[in-house]
């Protein structure tokens, strides 16, 4: 971290400050939201209304990002170990630096996308991925975050959580998402529910709800309607 900030001009920080937002939540949570309304879109289009809206492999990889971000407020807080000297910081932290909560839930999203996404070559979604994953870990270093230590763990974290959660749950929305509402309970006891423990858990259990609803018969058979209504000509 000393080195990077040593050779790094001033002008770059601003740069990584733009790049740790891959792995924060202001990114994370829009992209699934963006990510869940265009696999519901592209079932409407396709008319096959004895489908689910969306498909399982979508909500379980989003159960799955959403046990990954709870599994960073669970870790930090059973870790607790401190950042470094307040003097080398560009950017405002949280309380604790192990491990780093950016690099672990870019690891968890971008991975999780370049593994279960079925779009293009398997190898370029987890070069890209990849990628994305370096920057952001190079760029907690940059500002000042981070110990080398802390970004290097957070991606082992995350890849054994993938591989983890993914032979277990894949396809199957349900148990993907009772593992993440797992993980974000036991966030919530271990923090005493902060405020990131309560959002994690929050988020989980209205994501599970929301899924729920939105994949009952009735609400599906309301969503067509519209669509029909919309669209003339669709049925």
């Amino acid at each position: 971290m000393e080195a990077l900030r040593t050779i790094l001009p001033e002008w770059s920080l601003e740069a990584f400050v733009a790049a740790t937002l891959f792995g924060d939540l202001l990114f994370v949570a829009p992209a699934l939201v963006l990510f869940y309304l265009v696999d519901v879109g592209s079932s409407i289009r396709r008319g096959r209304r004895e489908e689910p809206l969306c498909s399982d492999r979508t909500v379980s990889l989003i159960a799955t990002i959403f046990g990954g971000l709870s599994l960073v407020v669970l870790l930090e807080s059973v870790f607790a170990l401190p950042r470094p000297p307040a003097e080398y910081h560009v950017i405002e932290p949280s309380e604790f630096g192990f491990p780093s909560g950016h690099t672990m839930a870019a690891t968890v999203f971008w991975g999780a996308l370049a593994l279960w996404l079925p779009r293009g070559r398997r190898s370029v979604r987890i070069g890209i991925a990849g990628a994305i994953v370096a920057l952001v870990a190079v760029s907690r270093l940059a500002l000042g975050v981070h110990y080398l230590v802390d970004v290097v763990a957070s991606v082992v974290f995350g890849a054994v959580y993938l591989a983890t959660v993914g032979r277990l749950t894949l396809d199957r929305p349900l148990r993907a998402f009772l593992a993440a509402l797992g993980i974000a309970l036991a966030a919530a006891v271990a923090t005493g529910v902060n405020d990131r423990a309560f959002l994690a858990l929050a988020g989980t259990a209205v994501g599970l709800v929301g899924w729920w609803l939105v994949e009952h018969p009735a609400i599906r058979r309301r969503v067509y309607g519209v669509y029909d209504r919309l669209v003339p000509g669709s049925t």
